[in-house]
Formats: structure tokens, sequence, C-alpha cells
């Protein structure tokens, strides 16, 4: 029991510490959680269709073309979605470094911009 306590108090402070939880998730995501559904759909849909046409052109019995094409189209599912999971998660990356560069450049202009309104106040006062 003490373990447990010991093992639960050093996650949280885990949690607590150094540790910085990510600020988008893919669960959050609403393109991704899209795409990602739609792209294990689509692909286990077709796996299942080719599977089961291609088993009953080839004169399988209609129990075993159904079989081989379930256990197809699941185990396409699953791999598409882990490759749907690393494609979005680099997705989301590239869109996370496109805004963070945006925000500095806008602060940079903003920056520029002020330096500038500064520079005129103090040539104004000299002029004055």
């Amino acid at each position: 029991m003490a373990k447990k306590a010991d093992k639960k108090q050093q996650s949280d402070d885990d949690d607590a510490g150094g540790k910085d939880k990510p600020l988008v998730s893919i669960s959050q995501h609403p393109r991704a959680k899209a795409g990602i559904r739609r792209a294990r759909t689509r692909a286990a849909f077709i796996a299942f269709i080719a599977v089961f046409a291609l088993n009953v052109m080839g004169d399988q019995a209609l129990f075993d073309a159904v079989w081989r094409a379930l256990v197809a189209g699941i185990v396409v599912n699953v791999v598409v979605w882990r490759c749907a999971i690393i494609v979005w998660r680099h997705i989301i990356l590239h869109e996370l470094e496109q805004v963070a560069e945006h925000r500095e450049e806008q602060q940079r202009l903003q920056r520029e911009r002020m330096e500038k309104l500064a520079s005129e106040q103090a040539e104004e006062r000299a002029a004055s």
C-alpha cells in the first residue's frame, strides 16, 4: 500500500514539476479528429470491399470471404489510425510553428511602428 502511495506522489510531483503539458492535443483539434476518423473509415471500408471482392472472385465460401474481409478491415483500420495520428501530429506542429512565426512578425512590426513613432515625436520636440 505504501508503495502505491509513493508512486502516486512521485507521479504527482513529476506532473507538477518541470514537465510542460502539451498546449494542443490531437483529441482537441477538430480537423485532426475528423481527418483521422475519415481516414480510418475510408481505408477500412476500401480494404473490406477489396478483400471481399477478391475472395468472392476466387471462389471462396461466402462465410470465409466475409470473415477475411472483416479481419482485413480491422487490421487496416488500426494501421491507418496510427499513421493518421503521426501525420496529424506533424501537421499540428507545423501549424503551431506558423502561428508562432506570425506572432513574432506582428510583434516585430508593432515594435518598429512604436520606435518610428517615438523617433518622430522626439524630432518634433527637438524642432519646437
